[in-house]
C-alpha cells in the first residue's frame, strides 16, 4: 500500500487511539502493577481481530500480525509502566491516581505500538512476513525486558525495533538509528583501597579518590 494509503487510514484511526491515549494517561501503573492497562490493550486488539500470543505473563503482552507473503520474524517493542510521580500538569487528561504519572511516554509508546498493530494488521496481504508487537512491563525497573525474554515468545524474532518519545525532535518527524540509543539503568559497587590520612589533611584521600573517579569516568565514555 502507498504511503498516503496508510496516511489516510492512520487518519481514520487517530479519534480511536487518542481516545485510547487519554486512558492510559489517566490511569498510570507501576511496574509489575499494569493488569488494567494490560487489559485494556488486549480489548483494543481484540476489538481489531488482532491475534494475542499465549503466555505466562502476568502483565504485558504479545500481540502478532502474520502477513500474507513470505518474509522474517521481526518485533517492535514498546514499555507500559508508568513512575511514581504527582502530575501537575493541569491537562484535561491528567493521571487520575495520586502520586502515578505516565511522566516518560509509555502511555504514548502503548498508543503507537496499537497504532502500528491495526493499520499491519488492515495491511498484511501486503506485509512480507511476520510482526510481533512486545508491550513490555516493567521498563522503569529495568528488569522488564527479562520478563519477555524468559518466555519463548520471540526466540524466532530476527530484530526488534524499540522506540520511545523524543522531545528533542520535530513533531511529525521519526529518528532512526542502529545500535543503543539511550542510555542503560545498571548498578555497580566501586571499593578503594589505601592508606588512611593525617589529621591535619583530611582532604587529600578525597581529593586522590575524586580525581581517580575523573579517570574511570572518562575511561567509560571512551566505551
Amino acid at each position: 500500500m502507498e504511503g498516503k494509503e496508510l496516511e489516510k487510514e492512520g487518519l481514520q484511526l487517530g479519534h480511536e487511539l487518542q481516545e485510547a491515549f487519554f486512558w492510559f494517561h489517566r490511569n498510570p501503573e507501576l511496574s509489575y502493577e499494569e493488569y488494567q492497562t494490560t487489559e485494556k490493550i488486549r480489548e483494543f486488539l481484540t476489538e481489531h481481530g488482532i491475534e494475542i500470543m499465549e503466555s505466562k505473563l502476568e502483565t504485558g503482552l504479545i500481540a502478532v500480525i502474520r502477513g500474507e507473503r513470505e518474509g522474517a520474524v521481526r518485533a517492535l517493542r514498546c514499555d507500559i509502566d508508568a513512575l511514581p510521580i504527582l502530575e501537575e500538569s493541569g491537562v484535561p487528561y491528567a493521571s487520575e491516581i495520586k502520586g502515578k504519572m505516565h511522566a516518560c511516554g509509555h502511555d504514548f509508546h502503548i498508543t503507537a505500538g496499537l497504532g502500528c498493530a491495526v493499520l499491519l494488521q488492515q495491511n498484511r496481504k501486503a506485509l512480507a512476513g511476520t510482526v510481533k508487537i512486545i508491550f513490555q512491563p516493567a521498563e522503569e525497573s529495568a528488569r522488564g525486558a527479562e520478563k519477555i525474554t524468559e518466555t519463548d515468545l520471540i526466540d524466532d524474532v530476527e530484530l526488534i525495533w524499540g522506540f520511545h518519545a523524543d522531545p528533542t525532535n520535530p513533531v511529525g518527524t521519526i529518528g532512526i538509528r542502529e545500535g543503543y540509543v539511550a542510555a542503560a539503568a545498571d548498578r555497580f559497587l566501586i571499593k578503594i583501597t589505601g592508606k588512611g590520612c593525617h589529621g591535619a589533611h583530611p582532604r587529600i584521600p578525597v581529593l586522590i579518590r575524586s580525581l581517580r573517579l575523573q579517570q574511570w569516568y572518562r575511561r567509560f565514555r571512551q566505551l
